[in-house]
């Protein structure tokens, strides 16, 4: 038996986030549609920009 395990894509490089990878997570702070924002390591290090898939808000 097999089960499918979709992993979280970063909002930044659109990289697959590993389960064990630093990362973080947080709901947009402009829209109140409940998506997420997930960014990898490297994204938050180097402060790479995301954007919101449902208010297309942009954030650092």
């Amino acid at each position: 038996m097999s089960t499918n395990l979709e992993l979280p894509v970063c909002s930044c490089c659109h990289r697959h986030i590993m389960p064990n990878d630093k990362c973080v997570k947080f709901d947009c702070p402009n829209c109140d549609n409940g998506d997420l924002i997930w960014r990898c390591e490297s994204c938050r290090v180097a402060v790479r920009n995301y954007t919101c898939s449902s208010c297309n808000f942009q954030g650092p």
